[in-house]
């Protein structure tokens, strides 16, 4: 059986609702904010740290084959109640 991967970042994509989950480490529960349009940062409930993105209409967003960065900056990320 070959071992699931928990560590690193981790990936999945759920091609019928076209969304992007990206975790850090194994996925975990936690508080989406959505920080753009369709695109959301998961934070962990305690520390109010980031640890997933996701990422909704992936497909029609990225599917042309030019590089474009994500409209997402972690740093400014409400930490509040941290």
């Amino acid at each position: 059986m070959e071992k699931e991967i928990t560590e690193g970042l981790v990936f999945s994509y759920d091609k019928t609702s076209d969304i992007l989950y990206l975790s850090i480490g194994e996925p975990q529960e936690g508080i989406d904010e959505e920080v753009e349009e369709g695109i959301f940062v998961r934070l962990n409930p305690k520390t109010r740290s980031p640890n997933g993105i996701m990422i909704m209409d992936f497909e029609r967003r990225f599917s042309n084959n030019k590089t474009k960065p994500l409209p997402l900056k972690i740093e400014n990320i409400s930490y509040a109640g941290a």
